[in-house]
């Protein structure tokens, strides 16, 4: 998915985009098919996987690519929230005290995804995570790249 529009409106001069991303695919195909399984039985349950699977299909496919998104500029780290309301959140690099990477044993073995976690310095110190991202280990180690 292109997020330049998104990031079109948040980017300084001079700012450019070094990696974009967001939700993995392994854990959104993961759960459509779990959501497919669950509908099945409730399609002859008075039709309700009718219901469900088109809801499931919408959020999954669509909702958490579009309201997922992550950058790293040469700047700082971009985090883009929402759909129809949004939050945009930044991070200078200067700011990030720690990056940890947490893999759930189902998310390792199921979607192959996992959660960055980084946390910020000053007074109003935040933790701001990065969930379900394919390869976390790898994307840690380009943002610690872009740290440095």
């Amino acid at each position: 998915m292109d997020y330049q529009k998104i990031w079109d409106k948040t980017l300084s001069k001079g700012e450019e985009i070094k990696h974009s991303f967001s939700i993995g695919d392994r854990y959104i195909k993961f759960n459509l098919i779990v959501w497919g399984i669950i509908s099945l039985p409730l399609l002859f349950a008075a039709g309700l996987g009718l219901l469900t699977f088109p809801i499931a299909l919408f959020y999954y496919a669509f909702y958490m690519r579009v309201s997922n998104a992550y950058a790293f500029t040469n700047k700082r780290v971009l985090i883009h929230t929402g759909w129809l309301s949004t939050r945009s959140t930044s991070i200078d690099y200067s700011k990030i005290t720690d990056v940890h990477v947490r893999e759930p044993f189902f998310d390792k073995i199921l979607t192959k995804t996992g959660d960055i976690a980084i946390n910020t310095a000053g007074s109003g110190a935040i933790e701001v995570v990065l969930r379900h991202v394919e390869k976390p280990y790898e994307i840690k180690k380009l943002l610690d790249e872009m740290r440095d």
